[in-house]
């Protein structure tokens, strides 16, 4: 009898501490550095430094979201790339709490953002969402913010310049518990054939094709999705993806394949679970050189 209110007890203690510590973990910024290295990269972007941000799902971190943009002034970035999940796609969310965000920081950088799938499904669910979607794309439009939806762009130094591509996947593809196959055609389909000799930055949402994104070209992928998966275990990576599926092979920080090098944020908000242990809303912070680096210098969480 004793044996079993001592387990009752642990019962329902596991999931209080585990609540507590989420919600103080998810209140904090992790600025997590990474160095990537490619002979594609001009010369003129050696140095660089990119701010990466990911799955904000309206949190907020201080007033105005100051906290963040604090963190994001320290580093001091060249520019600021968006790999989406900026907002929450459910009915009674708003986007007014990315959109002022975006709207701060486009008057000090310059900033290009894509879709995840919860922007997505705003944009192709217009009957239950109404013009939600083009009121927020068409707004930060309007203050400069470059959004792109199977497009690419291009940040400039000098004479020289580099492709940022957004791509824009289907809902499919972020089905449950199996990935659907994508064909092989997909990515030239969809965004063009990579050219030869050009840096290309892709803005994928969805780590889980990595394979299809390096056989396209992608020299870097930026990526989410997974919020580092939930609950991080020493020597096991990320418990569960959004696919309900248990340790995902791409679930936080550093990846290469081949000449493609792919980082993916753990992302700064929740949705749904609204669990972070051992899991710090992640600020990616990534410098570019034209130099081969050591895999020791990478200092994300991998």
């Amino acid at each position: 009898m004793r044996l079993l209110t001592t387990l009752m007890g642990s019962s329902c203690v596991v999931p209080v501490v585990v609540l507590g510590v989420s919600a103080y973990e998810r209140t904090l910024i992790s600025a997590d550095h990474y160095h990537i290295a490619s002979p594609e990269l001009p010369i003129e972007f050696e140095g660089t430094k990119i701010v990466f941000l990911s799955d904000l799902h309206n949190a907020v971190f201080g007033r105005g979201n100051r906290g963040l943009m604090q963190v994001i002034d320290e580093e001091q970035p060249d520019f600021i790339l968006v790999g989406g999940d900026m907002i929450i796609g459910k009915s009674n969310y708003t986007t007014e709490i990315a959109f002022p965000l975006l709207k701060r920081l486009a008057k000090k950088y310059q900033i290009i953002c894509a879709n995840g799938n919860h922007e997505f499904r705003l944009k192709i669910y217009r009957k239950k969402y109404g013009t939600q979607y083009d009121d927020y794309v068409t707004k930060l439009r309007e203050h400069g913010v470059v959004y792109l939806e199977n497009q690419t762009a291009v940040l400039r130094k000098g004479n020289a310049q580099i492709s940022v591509s957004g791509l824009e996947i289907g809902r499919k593809y972020y089905r449950r518990r199996a990935k659907t196959p994508m064909d092989p055609s997909y990515l030239n389909q969809t965004l063009g054939e990579k050219k030869e000799g050009d840096f290309r930055i892709l803005l994928a949402h969805n780590p889980l094709y990595f394979p299809e994104y390096a056989k396209w070209g992608a020299d870097l992928v930026l990526s989410g999705h997974n919020h580092g998966g939930l609950i991080r275990i020493p020597h096991l990576g990320g418990l569960i993806s959004p696919q309900m599926t248990f340790f995902p092979e791409y679930d936080a920080g550093y990846y290469e394949m081949g000449d493609s090098q792919m980082i993916i944020s753990r992302g700064l908000g929740t949705h749904t679970f609204h669990i972070r242990v051992r899991n710090y809303p992640e600020l990616s912070v990534i410098k570019l050189y034209r130099r081969k680096k050591k895999q020791q210098d990478q200092d994300g969480d991998s």
